[in-house]
């Protein structure tokens, strides 16, 4: 199943006062989540990933995922388990001007195939190598 959220952040919105939002999920195992950041960015604009209390965009309390005219991709197997299905979406914007808009979009499998995915890319990279691209 594929979500996306898009959320516009304000000018000057800081780390003290951020953009919140919520994406709502279905159950099961997120393996991809990207944030597609507009021209124009800069790398002014800062987002981060909350699945309650575990920042799981980007790994490492305090770091920000930044861009500018580009999709930032992150491959994950973060399993929401059985707890909330939903992530918060925590953002800013340091330009002093303009509002910019970002794009999250995650892809949640249920546990059972997600759980293959492994394998999956494995049997790729080999055929790959056998069989050439």
């Amino acid at each position: 199943m594929f979500f996306t959220l898009e959320v516009t952040i304000p000018a000057l919105t800081t780390e003290s006062a951020p953009k919140l939002d919520i994406l709502k999920l279905a159950a099961g195992v997120i393996t991809h989540i990207s944030n597609k950041f507009p021209a124009g960015c800069h790398g002014l604009v800062g987002v981060r990933l909350f699945h309650e209390e575990s920042q799981i965009i980007p790994i490492g309390r305090g770091s920000w995922v930044r861009g500018d005219d580009e999709t930032v991709p992150s491959p994950e197997y973060y399993d929401l388990g059985k707890g909330a299905k939903e992530l918060e979406f925590v953002g800013i914007n340091e330009d002093d001007t303009y509002p910019h808009t970002v794009t999250v979009r995650v892809n949640v499998l249920p546990k059972e195939a997600a759980s293959l995915m492994p394998l999956i890319s494995f049997i790729e990279k080999l055929a790959k190598r056998i069989f050439g691209e």
